[in-house]
């Protein structure tokens, strides 16, 4: 087997077992680390959704209003 073909062979094998591990070495291996992975990635989710509304928002898709906008202003 070239060495290209023994790179994705070893990548796709890698990435099967990486969920495995990540839940078995790092999240249970103190209560802490999955509290603080919990809240990264809400943190990480939430900024996902603020860049996919103004993503949104800027290709014209009508959105609702958040907070003021102009709507309230003209009333």
């Amino acid at each position: 087997m070239n060495a290209f073909g023994g790179f994705i062979l070893r990548l796709l094998s890698n990435l099967i077992e990486m969920p495995v591990v990540f839940v078995e070495e790092v999240i249970n291996g103190d209560p802490i680390t999955a509290v603080l992975i919990a809240f990264g990635s809400l943190f990480v989710l939430g900024a996902v959704g603020v860049f996919g509304y103004a993503v949104l928002g800027a290709l014209g898709v009508p959105l609702p209003n958040i907070g003021r906008g102009p709507s309230e202003l003209s009333k």
